[in-house]
């Protein structure tokens, strides 16, 4: 007799009601929960081609069409013995697929959410916020694999959305709490998970061990990016809603949601914290994609933000429009922005307030990224009096 293997949970409801299999010599099944017989669970099992399968899984598909497509013949019905561990033993049907009594209706596709406890458990095991990333590019079709290239990037993307967001984050704790973190390593993770069964996924943890009430501020930037995420399906939303972190936050979201459109993914994961109960989910379906990416398009500098530094000026170069300032957080350097002021009559020694615009850009081929600082409008302070040194010009706003 026949038999497969469950090997990933596509929807879960009360238990797994669609789930992915495969048997002895890799052919790809999909099962759908039935009614059950004598109090015991049923699943129809078909068959189905590995792209139509991935389709079905980044929601461009729907259920029904993808278990009828290869043809009423060759379908089963499986009752597990015990759990989906086990090998699953299949009955064949005579009567066609169509005129049975299990067909789903039209227009059942996935849910955006990933659905199995997968991230739960690796967070309670390893005491630690654990957040898990799914895709499913073409080469993911025939086994969880994915492209390097494509690999490295979706790495890269979403570390720096994760770094923007710990830093708006931050923003908003209290001055206590705030200056209790290191900005330098809280928003980064480690892959410890490279490839987990199913779609290709890769499971991540934060780099820094928890805090006694948790990750400081990378739960907060893992909020901050769902919130991000909501409005996918909703193209004329989300430019609404990027507009509220303007800045690198938003500069770096659009440069994240160019890449699955590049290489034809969706792009889903989940996070839960050492301490929590459920997971927190997040999705950018593919059929998304392509519309919230034109919508996000017609928005313009989106990825300036705007920086206040207060300090003593140390340096200038005016031909080049360059200068220093020594502050707080540190010595700080940039240009004039174009049509800013003049840097002449600016005194070594002197304090001043800097109203600046802070650009971030890729520096070619290395994946990293630059930052510069322009000056907009200058103040010098004297004492308790501040004196502005040039009518105010438009500073972004953050």
């Amino acid at each position: 007799m026949k038999t497969i293997l469950h090997t990933s949970t596509l929807f879960y409801y009360d238990g797994p009601q669609v789930f992915e299999a495969r048997d002895d010599i890799g052919g790809h099944y999909v099962a759908v929960m039935v009614e059950p017989e004598d109090e015991q669970d049923r699943y129809l099992v078909k068959g189905v081609a590995p792209e139509r399968l991935r389709q079905f899984r980044c929601g461009t598909l729907d259920l029904r069409s993808l278990l009828v497509e290869m043809g009423d013949q060759e379908w089963y019905l499986t009752v597990p013995e015990s759990d989906l561990c086990q090998p699953l033993s299949l009955v064949p049907q005579k009567t066609p697929l169509r005129e049975s009594e299990f067909l789903p209706d039209e227009g059942f596709v996935l849910d955006d959410y990933p659905t199995e406890d997968h991230v739960l458990m690796e967070a309670q095991r390893r005491n630690n916020l654990v957040l898990e990333i799914i895709v499913d590019p073409p080469e993911a079709a025939e086994e969880h694999r994915i492209r390097v290239d494509t690999f490295v990037g979706l790495l890269d993307r979403f570390q720096k959305i994760v770094k923007h967001a710990c830093r708006a984050a931050r923003r908003d704790l209290p001055d206590s709490e705030r200056n209790r973190i290191n900005p330098t390593d809280a928003h980064l993770m480690d892959v410890v998970v490279p490839a987990a069964a199913g779609s290709f996924r890769v499971v991540l943890e934060a780099a820094r061990l928890p805090e006694p009430f948790g990750n400081g501020e990378l739960p907060r930037a893992l909020q901050l990016i769902g919130e991000l995420f909501e409005n996918a399906a909703n193209p004329q939303q989300s430019p609404e809603t990027l507009r509220k972190y303007r800045g690198h936050l938003a500069g770096s979201y659009v440069k994240f949601v160019n890449f699955p459109m590049q290489h034809k993914t969706g792009v889903r994961y989940s996070w839960v914290g050492p301490q929590s109960t459920k997971p927190n989910h997040s999705a950018i379906l593919e059929p998304e994609i392509e519309p919230l990416v034109e919508a996000l398009s017609k928005i313009s500098d989106l990825s300036s933000e705007s920086v206040t530094l207060v300090g003593e000026f140390v340096k200038v170069n005016r031909d080049a429009g360059g200068w220093g300032l020594n502050t707080e957080e540190g010595p700080k350097s940039g240009k004039v922005a174009e049509g800013g002021p003049s840097l002449d009559g600016l005194e070594v020694g002197k304090r001043y307030t800097f109203f600046c615009v802070e650009e971030i850009e890729e520096v070619a081929g290395t994946g990293k990224e630059s930052c510069t600082l322009y000056l907009k409008e200058y103040k010098l302070l004297r004492g308790t009096q501040t004196v502005l040194e040039r009518p105010a010009m438009e500073v972004l706003p953050r």
